[in-house]
């Protein structure tokens, strides 16, 4: 549906105290309770407490954009999001505007010609350890109406053992008719094929690869029985830490094997590796640097805890997409308080410019998340519906030089002739800022704003004078705009 068809409006303000959220949270009880610090201070459960630190707190930290960013987690491989664009694609198949300005002044320069990642989508995670969400909870995360979200991908859990498999069937089975690709991960194998017998930790017995990946396509055939078409399979969460919870431990060599070994008989489904906790390419470069490795999977999945919010070129030279499968910025703060619900909009503008493909939150119902637990539409949630409603699965990111102002941030995206332009102000005043677009077909931009008081507010559209405008974003917001 194009901009144009979306009538908004402010609507009811989600509630400011969040209530308390779910016990027995065995799993999670580190992310859900951690202590508030900075990105420095990890959790028994291997977790930055804040996701983020400086943005759970409050503290505003450098934003970054299509500038070099070195590799983590002990890789040897290091790269620019911004030195080596994707494509180089002639101007779009319509009336081009011609733009008088410069590309390379200090305006916020779109050049639609110049392309990067494509995108698979925005999500997040359900079912496997909290209650499932309901029918309507996944038509607010999932439908792309008014008030709705738009996530385009929803994250389940493979459940150890067959008699669990129908946890989560009915919301990713609601979430995949309304448009949104499934994905699994794994916690543990079944406790008969791990060197210790038990949930948490021990390895998967040699003995036990084929057995394991018949577990997971015998998961994915469950799927699809019950009509839900399984788009991707991950090998293991964060083989990479030990944890208190269900869990699996995975040396890269090990992890290497099983993909060589298992990979084949995954044909019709995504396979995903290694879901590392911080992007570690010591378990992700050695998939992707064997040729017959590289050959048996599809995705690089992996999570930001800490670190690992990098671009990964060696990734993109094997043919892979970058997906970010788990995040939250922070879990000591309920999902209503602002500025600090600002930090999503932070959390996915880092992704996007370094080349990921896909952006999954944790859990979307939480006190902290997208839905709170009452299953409302949270501040968290409109911020990430800035991006999620409007950058659609297939779209692709173009080029957009940052401003000068470090609070704010500024990407841009492209899908067939339409242009999205999602911008960042955690500035406590409104900022001014120069859009230039080139290459594009743009007259008009309809917009779109949360801030403290709006929440996906529609606001008066915005006219291109040969390509150019000048826009003011409010204090502390997040705004997106449409070309019409």
């Amino acid at each position: 549906m194009l901009a144009s068809a979306w009538l908004w409006s402010c609507g009811s303000e989600p509630q400011t105290t969040a209530p308390p959220a779910f016990t027995g949270d065995h799993s999670r009880q580190n992310v859900d309770n951690p202590t508030p610090s900075d990105s420095s201070t990890v959790n028994s459960d291997g977790k930055s407490g804040n996701g983020d630190g400086n943005v759970g707190s409050g503290a505003p930290e450098a934003i970054p954009g299509d500038t070099p960013l070195v590799g983590s987690g002990g890789s040897t491989s290091t790269g620019s999001a911004g030195a080596a664009p994707v494509d180089m694609m002639p101007a779009p198949a319509c009336g081009v505007v011609a733009n008088a300005g410069s590309p390379t002044d200090t305006d916020v320069n779109i050049d639609l010609a110049v392309q990067f990642q494509k995108i698979a989508g925005f999500g997040g995670m359900d079912g496997g350890f909290y209650p499932e969400l309901t029918a309507a909870q996944v038509d607010s995360a999932f439908g792309n109406g008014p008030g709705q979200l738009g996530l385009s991908i929803i994250r389940i859990r493979v459940p150890e053992t067959v008699n669990r498999f129908p946890t989560s069937v009915a919301a990713a089975a609601r979430a995949s008719q309304l448009g949104a690709l499934v994905m699994a991960t794994p916690w543990s194998p079944p406790v008969e094929m791990k060197s210790n017998g038990a949930l948490i930790g021990g390895s998967l017995k040699v003995e036990s690869y084929g057995a394991y990946a018949d577990h997971l396509l015998s998961y994915r055939d469950f799927l699809q029985a019950n009509g839900v078409p399984l788009y991707s399979i991950s090998v293991q969460n964060e083989p990479d830490i030990q944890v208190s919870y269900e869990s699996c431990d995975w040396t890269p060599q090990q992890m290497v094997d099983w993909v060589r070994s298992q990979g084949p008989k995954f044909e019709g489904v995504q396979l995903m590796a290694p879901e590392s906790t911080r992007f570690d390419r010591r378990w992700s470069d050695p998939l992707l640097q064997a040729p017959d490795v590289a050959a048996q999977f599809d995705i690089i999945g992996g999570h930001v805890y800490g670190n690992g919010v990098a671009d990964y070129p060696l990734a993109r030279q094997q043919g892979k997409e970058v997906w970010m499968t788990e995040h939250y910025s922070d879990s000591a703060n309920p999902a209503n308080q602002w500025p600090l619900a600002l930090g999503v909009g932070t959390d996915v503008h880092r992704s996007m410019v370094v080349n990921f493909n896909a952006y999954v939150w944790w859990a979307i119902r939480r006190a902290y998340g997208l839905l709170t637990e009452d299953g409302l539409v949270s501040k968290r949630g409109y911020v990430m519906a800035q991006y999620s409603k409007f950058v659609r699965p297939g779209f692709v990111r173009v080029s957009a030089t940052q401003p000068a102002n470090t609070d704010l941030a500024v990407t841009a995206y492209k899908g067939g002739n339409q242009l999205v332009v999602v911008a960042l102000n955690r500035s406590t005043t409104a900022q001014s800022v120069a859009l230039d677009v080139f290459n594009g077909c743009a007259t008009q931009l309809s917009r779109f704003t949360t801030s403290a008081t709006e929440n996906l507010a529609q606001g008066e559209a915005v006219t291109l004078t040969n390509g150019r405008a000048t826009v003011t974003l409010g204090a502390e917001s997040a705004t997106t705009f449409v070309s019409l």
